[in-house]
């Protein structure tokens, strides 16, 4: 019977009146924070966006009051899914109900579909609150936003496991220590966004399949990320050799080699070429340069790492593997880098390496 008056009363009201307006076409959002896809929206999408994002922050069942425009809608609430990783008890989907009156359109709610219910909220903030601990426990002082943002590659790629899970949540990273492409781009998205670096979440084709990776903004540079083809359990490979750089600050053109993001959102060219891992650290040779190969060994042996990552301009990188590996000149410098560190490197042992030939890269394991 209360359903019933409740019922009737809704509809008195609807027919009294003109229904939920249109969102207001010169609304403002007092949110200033960086929301990448919120910012390509139009000021009534926006609207929408903060009233579905008030709901989702109180886990409300059912998000009422909405302008009836299912298209607004979803695309309203795409955008809080890719700008709010930390939303983790929102699952990214949920349903469109619209009330009508005779065929015109009155109102609409969304009910979301968590994956977290409200009384499971505090153990997983608890959980997600101890991997960040250690997380940040890690984080090299003083460091800049380029090895910051390389501190967060590495360490998702060394904390992950490519695996197939139900949902892209950060909760199956932090929690569960694995997911799909969707769940590195979130985590990695949340926590640049926590260290103060602009991060979107970028989805389009990658491999022929659908994927998710991310475009972050280093001391207000654009530049590339993929932190789940940098995964060797992703390429499988070995992972115990750590992490590949070859996707760690593309530009546009080097990204378009292998990924093609959809029209979601506008996307800036990424042209900085020095914010690519390689050149950055000066593994990028232009020419084939024994002597600088071998100062990169030493470097790599030095710190104690598993292995060389090394990128070569594309005019000398065939004639790079040829002479490492066909003529077998890699152990001629890895003697030399044995004899400059002292290191007593297991000269007699095979050398593995790995080759990238899209982006003319190569990873020689150091064979201590």
């Amino acid at each position: 019977m209360k359903k019933l008056l409740h019922t009737l009363l809704l509809m008195l009201l609807l027919t009294a009146c003109d229904g939920v307006e249109p969102p207001p076409e010169d609304y403002v959002s007092p949110d200033d924070s960086f929301r990448y896809t919120k910012s390509q929206l139009t000021p009534q999408e926006q609207y929408l966006y903060d009233q579905l994002l008030t709901g989702l922050q109180d886990q409300a069942g059912r998000i009422e009051g909405l302008y009836p425009d299912s298209a607004m809608i979803e695309t309203a609430i795409r955008a809080v899914d890719r700008d709010y990783p930390e939303l983790f008890w929102f699952s990214g989907t949920g349903q469109i109900e619209t009330t009508y009156i005779g065929d015109k359109a009155m109102e609409a709610a969304y009910v979301p579909d968590y994956a977290v219910m409200p009384d499971e909220r505090g153990a997983v903030r608890a959980q997600l609150d101890a991997w960040l601990m250690d997380f940040q426990a890690g984080l090299p002082d003083g460091a800049d936003q380029w090895t910051t943002a390389l501190y967060v590659y590495e360490y998702l790629i060394d904390h992950a496991d490519y695996q197939t899970v139900e949902d892209n949540s950060i909760v199956n990273i932090m929690v569960e220590g694995k997911g799909l492409c969707g769940c590195y781009a979130k985590t990695a998205q949340y926590l640049l966004s926590g260290l103060g670096i602009d991060c979107a979440y970028i989805t389009g084709q990658a491999g022929g399949e659908t994927h998710a990776w991310n475009l972050v903004w280093i001391d207000g540079v654009p530049t590339w990320m993929d932190v789940t083809w940098g995964d060797p359990v992703y390429e499988g490979t070995d992972p115990a050799g750590g992490p590949s750089y070859d996707y760690f600050g593309l530009t546009t053109q080097e990204l378009l080699l292998t990924h093609t993001p959809d029209d979601t959102v506008t996307l800036p060219d990424c042209t900085d070429e020095g914010l690519n891992y390689y050149r950055h650290q000066g593994l990028y040779f232009e020419t084939y340069d024994p002597d600088g190969i071998i100062r990169a060994l030493e470097g790599a042996i030095g710190r104690g790492e598993p292995k060389v990552s090394l990128r070569f301009a594309p005019g000398c990188y065939d004639q790079a593997v040829s002479a490492l590996f066909s003529r077998g000149e890699v152990h001629t410098l890895l003697e030399a880098a044995d004899r400059s560190t002292g290191a007593g490197l297991d000269l007699w042992a095979s050398v593995w390496y790995t080759r990238n030939d899209d982006r003319c890269s190569l990873s020689i394991t150091i064979p201590y």
